[in-house]
């Protein structure tokens, strides 16, 4: 039993022209005018595939197949279908064309599940547009408040609510997800991982915990000429020490702990000027909650020395912090089978990227199938998944659903 390859390559042929940019990417912004186009085009693909449509009170949309017992709790797919400014054509949309293509293949072998399958858009997993960072999932799972994100603005000023209810896609509160036996989220690895070890399939078993710090380093800005060394106090120059320092620290904590400077920016900024202050962000990120925690510890008296020693100030700030994800090993089993019977080559592995699954794995027994990344690329126009590889990933896919929702 498998999924028919020409019908799923239509679905992506077809969602990669929705905000498609020169450079081959694409921008799906959440509640642009070019996700309202996306959601339309998925809400076409769910009735043509005779599925009950219903939209929530922030936006996640759901197509449902009945099962003969209309009172069980369903099998539910899905992912996203937003996207970063000039981002990929995989990300996200792998996992909704797949669920799509799931139920066409049931429905072609006539075959009528005992559980519901429901297939879902979640709104906002990117986190650009709109501070919530996988918003729509978040509020299924109550670890955020759709009050709260309905005034959050964006660069222009536009809150989420208008621009929810601007696309027409403010539905009401009843039609959430409440309960699920299982959601199964297909996705590209956006590691190098699969593609490396010429791996066909990941078998997700759960996501990094991550921390973000943003470090202020303040020194003293002057004239670069008439200043001697011994007597400057260079931000920039502090920070330097502190960051080579800080990545000297990962493998002291875990073989999985890693630490990236993402930004960096620096004032004045002039080619003649001693810089006075530097800002600087911390992404850390660990498999273990507890040395999730000491690292970013570590990392803390690690600038406090430095500072210190160097005469700057310090000042530490916690934007965001995520425990560990561990899926469930019921739905991680049945992934794994189903991948060994169609003979597909896999492993098991954690993810180090966020997913809509973060957030539902609170609500309902979760798990993850990865799709291998060419080099390694994402969030990116150069973004790629053999075709080969997003077929197997979908055969995964029904099957384990299959196996899930009985027949």
């Amino acid at each position: 039993m498998k999924i028919n390859s020409y019908r799923l390559q239509n679905f992506f042929k077809k969602m990669a022209k929705v905000g498609e940019t020169k450079s081959g990417g694409i921008s799906r912004l959440s509640l642009s005018s070019s996700d309202k186009e996306a959601r339309d085009l998925f809400i076409e693909w769910l009735r043509d595939a005779d599925l009950e449509v219903r939209v929530d009170d922030v936006g996640n949309i759901y197509g449902r197949r009945e099962g003969l017992d209309k009172n069980a709790a369903p099998i539910v797919i899905g992912s996203h279908l937003d996207s970063i400014e000039d981002g990929g054509k995989y990300d996200g949309v792998l996992g909704i064309i797949s669920g799509l293509e799931v139920i066409h293949s049931l429905s072609d072998l006539s075959i009528i599940t005992k559980r519901p399958i429901e297939v879902a858009n979640f709104t906002n997993e990117e986190g650009v547009r709109f501070a919530s960072l996988m918003g729509g999932s978040g509020v299924l799972s109550n670890d955020y408040n759709p009050n709260t994100i309905y005034t959050e603005k964006d660069e222009d000023g536009k809150t989420f609510l208008h621009e929810l209810e601007s696309i027409g896609y403010l539905g009401d509160k009843e039609n959430r997800l409440k309960t699920a036996e299982a959601f199964i989220e297909l996705h590209i690895e956006q590691g190098p991982i699969l593609d490396s070890e010429k791996m066909s399939i990941g078998i997700v078993e759960g996501i990094l915990g991550f921390t973000w710090l943003e470090v202020t380093i303040t020194g003293e800005t002057n004239t670069s000429g008439p200043t001697p060394m011994h007597l400057r106090k260079d931000a920039l120059s502090s920070t330097v020490k502190m960051i080579a320092e800080i990545k000297e620290l990962a493998s002291a904590v875990s073989e999985r702990f890693i630490i990236t400077v993402g930004t960096v920016d620096v004032k004045p900024g002039l080619v003649n000027a001693i810089p006075g202050k530097v800002k600087f962000t911390i992404d850390i990120r660990d498999e273990d909650s507890q040395k999730q925690k000491d690292g970013v510890q570590m990392i803390k008296k690690c600038i406090k020395m430095i500072a210190e020693s160097d005469g700057v100030n310090y000042k530490i700030k916690e934007l965001k912090t995520f425990s560990p994800v561990s899926f469930s090993g019921k739905v991680i089993d049945t992934l794994n089978e189903s991948a060994d019977e169609l003979g597909y080559s896999s492993k098991r592995m954690i993810s180090g990227a966020g997913h809509i699954s973060t957030y539902m794995n609170n609500l309902c027994p979760t798990a993850m199938i990865f799709v291998p990344s060419v080099g390694g690329i994402s969030h990116s126009p150069s973004e790629k998944t053999e075709w080969k590889d997003i077929e197997r990933g979908a055969n995964v896919l029904l099957h384990a659903v299959l196996k899930l929702a009985g027949s």
